[in-house]
């Protein structure tokens, strides 16, 4: 649950009957039914506030009812659904966005033509200390009136299931809306705001019972696998295409009301996080406290604000990293997606084997100006080669995807094929050309995921690129060039980029380190753990570097670094440095590849919650003389998945 803050304001909101969230095979109830056909809902782009604003008074009349809503574009399902909508105005999804300046006094009227009560939360002042949520019965009518509160990123929400925001079921899952209050002099076109909602056919008793599962994010998934995740009420490819010109910030704040967590990914650019917030607070971050990423985990309920800068033109994705929130199997009504378990297959290319949460971007060079290339320098390339190759009857009856790195240019070892993938050491400012060969028994596309490099080698198929230059598939038999300078030090990976879950599990991916100059790389000092997943199977366990329990060794006396990646299809897990009496100490270093900012890189506990797409280095010391450590790896519910043992000595 969260709390939020009263003020002074007015709000006007109006609710009808829902019978469900139920999928529709039309617009309309069926023939016969009695009842008029159902309006049809629609999305927008959270770049219009909603009411009268005169003065320093904004008057809002909102309300809430039962419509159709095609997530999925005109000639996709419909599905019946609770949506918040201004009067005399269609209903939307998300709801309609409230945007005021600081100091702004909101008056708003609640209806509710519901036969059940509503409870809203959220319509109360921003940055109090109280927010009582308002009730309203049904068929009755309530009013609000409060002052905005202090600037930040905010959200309203209503309930008619009676749960808290993270656990809501498919019937109230859309009436959510963001809720800005902006700086003084601020104008409010100055950044988008993105709205994150999900829909399941979950019924109300099957969230019920899910909450009393002890890891209830993975249950969640096997149980409907037709969970949606949007992004401003629409998924990819019906998604809003962006388009910024070169060098120019972009601000956007991003607001998760979803029952789901999700890594945000950001490709082929860096983004400063301006400020996180949890719908009752909001925490802005000076310039010199702010943390560069590449992916950012939001929990329910979670606020961010974002600034990056196009540095290369060319066509960027910014998406959820877990693997079902991007490429689902299902339709939202159910039924089978046309090429969802072929992903390589060409029916796949115009929408890259993506759906759901995914925003596609353009970075456009100024006209008549040709958009500039990935440029050597006067270093040569070095060289290498990594054949994709298969490995029968790895996982069961299911084979092993993996990379082979070839040091003898087409002399390769077979079996065992190496899961994850080798260790890419690379060094900062030097251009490297990488040659991809797929011997696998079908396509796929590699996606090297932190660097900052050309569109064209990003490793989105149909998609990356500029102009009539378009990734394509690496088809089996196939090759493919990549080509980049890698700009900075850091911890980074490389992965599939088919959305394709079986060949993520199945090994492809791999840890790719950037060195700075002079620097080498150590083994015995320079420790890389990548967690993935052993298999295709939805029960394969997670492992470290290939194994459930791996044991390493490290030199006492001296310091470590110690290097963690989640490339899982989708798991949010606790890494812990401990001995048995508890979590060891150690010093963050990096996130993402960038340097933490001052104030985080203090000796901590050695616990961090990771996110899949994240990654993390630190520096541990060592202690003269023997000792026993254990690398844990935890769900967030505190569930064992695996294990790596530490000798010290």
């Amino acid at each position: 649950m969260f709390r939020v803050f009263v003020g002074s304001v007015v709000l006007s909101i109006v609710v009808s009957h829902s019978q469900g969230f139920q999928p529709l095979a039309a617009t309309a109830l069926p023939t016969g039914s009695g009842e008029s056909p159902l309006p049809a809902i629609v999305t927008h782009d959270n770049r219009h506030p909603a009411g009268d604003l005169e003065g320093d008074v904004l008057v809002l009349a909102l309300r809430a009812g039962v419509g159709v809503w095609r997530p999925e574009g005109d000639a996709g399902p419909a599905l019946r659904v609770e949506a918040f909508g201004e009067t005399g105005r269609p209903l939307s999804v998300p709801a309609p966005l409230i945007r005021v300046p600081i100091g702004t006094v909101i008056v708003a009227t609640v209806r509710n033509e519901l036969t059940t009560p509503m409870r809203v939360h959220g319509l109360c002042e921003r940055g109090g200390t109280r927010c009582v949520p308002l009730d309203v019965p049904g068929g009755e009518t309530r009013e609000v009136r409060f002052s905005a509160g202090r600037p930040g990123t905010y959200y309203y929400w209503a309930t008619t299931t009676g749960v808290p925001l993270p656990y809501r079921a498919a019937d109230d899952t859309q009436l959510s809306g963001a809720f800005i209050v902006d700086e003084a002099g601020v104008a409010s076109g100055s950044d988008r705001v993105f709205v994150i909602t999900d829909w399941t056919s979950l019924t109300r008793k099957e969230h019920a019972d899910l909450m009393l599962q002890d890891d209830p994010g993975a249950t969640f998934l096997k149980m409907k696998p037709d969970v949606r995740t949007l992004i401003n009420g629409n998924g990819w490819p019906h998604t809003e295409r962006l388009t910024y010109a070169l060098g120019a910030p972009v601000h956007w704040r991003i607001v998760n009301l979803s029952t789901q967590i999700h890594p945000m990914h950001l490709h082929g650019f860096y983004f400063e996080v301006d400020s996180i917030g949890d719908g009752n607070k909001h925490e802005s971050f000076s310039a010199e406290a702010r943390q560069r990423v590449v992916t950012q985990v939001m929990p329910p309920g979670s606020t961010l604000g974002m600034t990056w800068t196009p540095e290369r033109a060319g066509n960027w994705l910014f998406h959820c990293h877990i693997m079902t929130h991007v490429s689902p199997t299902l339709h939202v009504d159910g039924s089978p997606k046309e090429g969802a378990h072929d992903h390589h297959s060409g029916s796949n290319h115009l929408s890259a084997g993506m759906s759901g949460m995914v925003l596609g971007i353009t970075v456009t060079a100024p006209k008549g100006e040709r958009a500039p290339t990935e440029k050597a320098g006067d270093l040569p390339a070095r060289k290498m080669t990594l054949l994709m190759k298969s490995e029968s009857n790895r996982f069961g009856s299911a084979p092993a995807f993996g990379f082979v790195l070839d040091k003898a240019q087409g002399v390769a070892a077979t079996n065992p094929v190496p899961v994850p993938g080798p260790v890419l050491v690379l060094k900062r400012g030097e251009p490297v050309e990488i040659t991809l060969i797929n011997q696998l028994p079908e396509g796929t596309a590699i996606h090297w995921h932190g660097m900052e490099l050309e569109s064209y080698y990003d490793g989105v198929h149909g998609w990356g690129g500029n102009g009539q230059r378009v990734t394509p598939m690496i088809e089996p038999g196939g090759s493919f060039v990549v080509r980049f300078t890698p700009p900075r030090a850091g911890t980074f990976m490389y992965h599939t980029h088919l959305h394709d879950q079986r060949q993520l599990t199945s090994g492809l991916y791999g840890a790719m380190l950037v060195l700075e100059p002079g620097e080498s790389y150590d083994e015995a000092t320079d420790h890389v753990f990548v967690v993935g997943r052993a298999g295709p199977s939805v029960d394969a366990p997670a492992v470290i570097n290939g194994q459930q329990a791996p044991q390493i060794t490290w030199k006492s006396g001296i310091k470590h670094r110690v290097r963690l990646i989640n490339i899982t299809p989708g798991d949010i897990f606790s890494f812990t440095l401990q001995t048995n009496q508890g979590p060891v100490t150690w010093k963050p270093l990096t996130k993402d590849g960038a340097p933490v900012p001052p104030g985080r890189s203090q000796p901590v506990g050695a616990r961090q919650l990771i996110g899949v797409g994240e990654t993390y280095d630190f520096e541990f010391e060592a202690p003269p003389g023997r000792q026993n450590l254990w690398l844990e790896v935890r769900n967030p519910g505190g569930k064992w998945q695996a294990q790596g043992h530490v000798i010290v000595k």
